[in-house]
Parts: C-alpha cells; sequence; structure tokens
C-alpha cells in the first residue's frame, strides 16, 4: 500500500534539506530520499564557507552576490553556532593579475551589497600583517585588505537543517535506493528500499534535488527534462599544519583564486581546483596534478615550503553548473546560480533544481516552494 504525500524530494544535500524544511513548515507531508546519509555528497566537501562570492563581481554577477550576501546574513543568525563571521586577508602583491584599486573597488561593492557595515572591508599595514602571518612572504607584497565572510561545518549544517525539517513533520530516509518512478497526469508513484524491506509512495509533486548526480538520475529513471548540468571538481587538501592564524583569499598566477582556510586541530584546509568532468559522479577522483597544483600555489606565498608529505587528507566536491548560452567552456566563467525548471503533465508537477551553493540553499528553497 502506498503512503501518501504532498511533495517527494529525491536528494538529502544542503539544498533537498532546505526543500524539505521551507515545506514542512508550510505544512506540507513532505518524504525526502537520500542514497546514502543526509549530506554525504557535495555539501559535506565544500570549502566550508557561507559567502557572498566576491569574485562573481568580476563577471557581473550582481544579482547573485546580492542574494548570497542576504542569505549569509540570515544564515548566520539562523545557525549562530555553526556559522560565524570572520576576517578574510586578501593581500596585493606587485606580481597579483588583479591591481590593488580593481581589489579595492570589488571589496567596496561587496560592501554595498552586504548592508552590514560592522563587516566592511578595511586597509591593513604591511607590518601589521607581516606580524600576524610570520609564515608568509612579504616580498614584494604591495598592500593588504582585510574582508569579512562567513565559515561553517557543511556537514553539520546540512543535517542542522535536515533536522529542522523533520522537526517540522517531514519524513526523512537514508540508505535508501529508488527502485522505480512512474508518473501520469495525476500522481508520481515510486518504490524504493532499504535494508529493513521495500515501500510504496506516491505524490503530485516530484523534486529532484540531487545536486551534480541529477543528469544521471534523469536518464536512469527516464525523467522528462530540458537542462543539464556540468560537472566540475573542487579538491582540497588538509595539511597538518598550521599555516595561517586567520583566513586568506590569494590569486593564482592564471586569474583563479584559492583559499587558505585554518580548520580543526591545527590543521589549514587549501582549496580549490576548477577542472571540467565527463565521467560519472561516483568515478570522479582526486588526481596529482590536482594536488600538485594546490601545492605550488601555496608555496608561492609561504616562507617554508610544504609537500606532499605535509598532507594528512584530501577531499572532492563535485559542483553542477548550468552553462550560459555564450559560454566558452572555462569552468571559472560559468554561473554558479541554480536554474529551477517545472514540467507539468496534468495535476503533477516534477521540479528540476539545477546547479546551486551551499550559501543560496534558503533563497533556493523559498523559489521552488513558491513553484509547488
Amino acid at each position: 500500500m502506498s503512503v501518501q504525500y504532498d511533495v517527494m524530494i529525491l536528494g538529502g544535500g544542503i539544498n533537498g534539506c532546505a526543500i524539505a524544511r521551507k515545506l514542512s513548515r508550510e505544512g506540507k507531508k513532505v518524504c525526502l530520499l537520500e542514497r546514502s546519509t543526509i549530506g554525504c555528497g557535495t555539501s559535506s566537501n565544500s570549502s566550508k564557507l557561507i559567502h557572498g562570492g566576491l569574485r562573481y563581481l568580476e563577471t557581473g554577477r550582481f544579482g547573485l552576490v546580492k542574494e548570497s550576501l542576504k542569505d549569509r546574513k540570515r544564515l548566520f543568525e539562523l545557525y549562530p553556532d555553526l556559522v560565524e563571521m570572520v576576517p578574510f586577508y586578501l593581500p596585493v602583491y606587485d606580481d597579483s593579475l588583479r591591481p590593488w584599486w580593481m581589489i579595492r573597488t570589488g571589496l567596496g561593492m561587496y560592501d554595498l551589497f552586504s548592508r552590514q557595515p560592522e563587516y566592511h572591508c578595511k586597509h591593513i599595514k604591511n607590518e601589521d600583517f607581516a606580524g600576524k602571518f610570520p609564515g608568509v612572504k612579504m616580498a614584494g607584497l604591495h598592500r593588504v585588505y582585510v574582508y569579512y565572510d562567513g565559515k561553517t561545518n557543511d556537514l553539520e549544517l546540512t543535517r542542522r537543517i535536515a533536522r529542522d525539517a523533520v522537526s517540522a513533520g517531514c519524513d526523512v530516509r537514508e540508505n535508501c535506493q529508488v527502485i522505480s518512478i512512474k508518473g501520469n497526469a495525476r500522481v508520481f508513484h515510486i518504490m524504493y528500499k532499504d535494508g529493513r524491506g521495500e515501500y510504496e509512495a506516491e505524490a503530485p509533486v516530484l523534486i529532484n534535488a540531487t545536486g551534480p548526480w541529477i543528469d544521471e538520475v534523469n536518464d536512469q529513471y527516464q525523467l522528462p527534462h530540458n537542462y543539464r548540468i556540468n560537472k566540475v571538481s573542487g579538491i582540497h587538501i588538509v595539511i597538518n599544519k598550521s599555516l595561517v592564524p586567520d583566513c586568506m583569499f590569494l590569486q593564482t598566477s592564471n586569474r583563479r583564486i584559492f583559499f587558505m582556510i585554518p580548520w580543526t586541530e591545527g590543521q589549514t584546509i587549501i582549496g580549490t581546483t576548477e577542472r571540467m568532468e565527463k565521467s560519472r559522479c561516483d568515478d570522479i577522483k582526486v588526481q596529482e596534478e590536482d594536488i600538485n597544483y594546490l601545492l605550488e600555489c601555496a608555496n608561492h606565498y609561504l616562507r617554508e615550503k610544504i609537500s606532499r608529505y605535509d598532507i594528512c587528507h584530501t577531499f572532492l566536491g563535485i559542483r553542477p553548473l548550468v552553462m550560459d548560452k555564450n559560454d566558452k567552456g572555462d569552468a571559472t566563467s560559468m554561473s554558479r546560480d541554480y536554474k529551477i525548471e517545472v514540467i507539468r503533465e496534468g495535476k503533477t508537477k516534477l521540479i528540476h533544481v539545477y546547479g546551486g551553493k551551499l550559501t543560496t540553499c534558503l533563497s533556493m528553497a523559498e523559489k521552488v516552494g513558491a513553484r509547488v
């Protein structure tokens, strides 16, 4: 016998959980299906940042930056024990490809969009920076700015949002495999199983929030769709040393950026890469060239070089990016924004969520809720 729901959600990442939280709080009877455990995929392998996207200003994505900064503030207020505003140091060197005035202009726009004067950027003296960051090279340092963004434990944040959904009445099923999805003009019929048995559920609304797996899910269950995503791998290395006392935002020689982020137990996270991937999500692995690239980027700024032997852990997140119409295929130029597609048949709605990022989960959930 099928259990009746108002909405079924596929995917227990940050977006699926935020949607479940939103709809359950509105009184909808919701069931979320996750093939593994909540937040086990990309949502626990991010750069651990709740940020507005300073670098998106360079490509004119002002709407995304504004929305991200709005959600940054909301997540900070909702989950102050998990999201904290921290300083980011942005040193500009003589060989930096973006000059200081461009950086300062971008930071000024960032402040304007954030509407949080207590977190506005400032210029600090080179000697003050040298005293705070003794492990970072000073040769060629032109000037240093400090701005603020959010830092979080991405897995715990995703799990907290899932618990909020459960508290509002959502039925969250982990470690379950969807056997089949069949739809008609009235309802979607879903069969799934876990370690205890097989189950049937029905709902007039089905939401596909499977992140980078969305194309594979659409193909496997023959779900109608009009878009596909580009998979971009973001690799991080964890150094078993405290390299920096606070977060640093740095430029590479090819105009990309990377972070050094102090982490637990005296460790430092360095990331991230941006490489287009064609393989299935489960087949994408960290490669030696990724590690060498991040080591080279970091060593360009460090007084004492780090090596492969200093790495205690690596992790990989896959970003599902929707390609812009006029995009040339460079991962750095693709939109980090999300796209919501609604396919109607009779009384049913199939809603696909393409793309998105950790920070904008609340706004994305509201927009999906409006379409439900």
